[in-house]
């Protein structure tokens, strides 16, 4: 079975506070989550189901994800649930103008809790994210801040990285020669991720630098077809030694199915998505 990680990453946009690729996890993807938003309404739909299948082409057994938007288009709910992942339920909600502004990931045990702002030129200002985790033992809560700022052109040059209102870290940002934001370095740590595009401009690779080796690793690469969207995404298991293949088809500009595939190029799964 895919592994259920793999479905979130590519079907919802999740606020992550892990020390890496702030500018694709927080700017990137949640722009392109908007703009799923507005095709969504354009074509008036409000329901998407999605069907998992095995390498085999068997459904996955026990396997249910679907996702339902209100009628004004300002709210998302996505419900989940697999026989190796419990129950959980994922929602967006959105303001007038499509802006991301709350989601809230659940489970039995844990929840997490994202807020968004944003300048009145509707660049990004802050993410506040808050986790919450417990069980009979213990109770844990995590508060993280992103505070973002930009130069003339909009791109972001720092953002501040805040836990709990008291560790604070520098995330820098550099241009590169094509005015795209090209460098990302944790002030802190010493964490660099590296940033490509292709002549359109649009994103093909995120690589980091292992400061042990000074080895560049790639994260994602991405692949587009003649209309921009991606038909291809390459993902690195943590060390870089191992990676997955996503393939993506499409209808009347939607996503109706993706392949993953091994390193080796063997069929892991299959997801198709239906939408009324």
């Amino acid at each position: 079975m895919i592994k259920p990680m793999l479905f979130t990453l590519v079907f919802a946009a999740t606020v992550t506070t892990a020390q890496s690729q702030y500018y694709y996890k927080d700017i990137v993807s949640n722009k392109q989550l908007m703009a799923e938003m507005e095709l969504l309404k354009a074509q008036k739909l409000h329901t998407i189901t999605l069907k998992s299948f095995e390498d085999d082409g068997r459904p996955s057994e026990g396997f249910f994800c679907e996702k339902k938007i209100n009628k004004k288009y300002t709210s998302v709910q996505t419900r989940t649930k697999s026989y190796v992942t419990a129950a959980s339920e994922f929602t967006s909600e959105f303001d007038e103008k499509g802006m991301l502004t709350h989601t809230t990931d659940s489970s039995d045990i844990s929840s997490s809790n994202a807020y968004f702002s944003y300048y009145d030129d509707g660049a990004l200002k802050s993410i506040v994210t808050i986790n919450r985790s417990s069980d009979d033992d213990f109770h844990n809560e995590i508060k993280e801040e992103h505070i973002y700022e930009y130069n003339a052109k909009g791109n972001p040059v720092k953002m501040l990285r805040i836990k709990n209102s008291a560790d604070t870290a520098i995330i820098n940002f550099a241009e590169d020669e094509a005015g795209n934001v090209g460098i990302e370095k944790n002030s802190k740590t010493g964490d660099s991720y590296y940033y490509y595009y292709d002549a359109k401009k649009r994103l093909t690779d995120v690589v980091r630098l292992n400061p042990a080796n000074q080895k560049m690793l790639p994260d994602y690469m991405f692949e587009y077809n003649y209309s921009g969207q991606v038909i291809q995404m390459t993902t690195t298991e943590e060390g870089g030694s191992y990676y997955f293949v996503w393939k993506y088809t499409y209808e009347n500009g939607l996503r109706t199915r993706e392949k993953c595939f091994s390193k080796e190029r063997r069929l892991m799964g299959s997801i198709e998505y239906e939408y009324k």
